[in-house]
């Protein structure tokens, strides 16, 4: 099974988490990282290290809120190769397909398949009106 970790500032991770698990369900293996404004880097680096270890998983996806943000680049020290993932832009559909395939592809593609899913799941709702 891979493991999931959500890195985001304030308490993003927390309701993402919260919102997928009212739709799939307890999503096993996994945590979370909520990033305050007065953390220090060895705080985010300790709490990062501990909910990694926390999920018992070989493999991981972290998940992050935005690229070129703290959650991200403190996540990019834990990027292992076939082992350890992060993508960045978390949301909500992306959990969800974690959620329904996390056993069934290895990490990297693993994690192509949910950026794929990210991106489809961000639409211009005007976009349907015109067609």
């Amino acid at each position: 099974m891979t493991g999931l970790v959500i890195v985001a500032h304030a308490g993003l991770a927390a309701e993402l988490i919260n919102a997928a698990e009212m739709i799939v369900g307890k999503i096993e293996a996994s945590a979370y990282v909520e990033i305050k404004p007065d953390d220090s880097v060895d705080k985010i680096r300790t709490t990062l290290t501990s909910a990694i270890e926390s999920v018992g998983c070989e493999n991981i996806i972290i998940m992050t809120d935005m690229f070129g943000g703290t959650p991200s680049n403190m996540s990019l020290s834990f990027l292992k190769e076939n082992r350890i993932e992060v993508l960045t832009g978390v949301n909500l559909p992306m959990i969800i397909r974690f959620a329904s395939d996390r056993n069934k592809f290895g990490v990297s593609e693993l994690a192509a398949q949910i950026r794929d899913t990210g991106r489809e799941g961000v639409t211009v709702a005007g976009d349907y009106l015109k067609k």
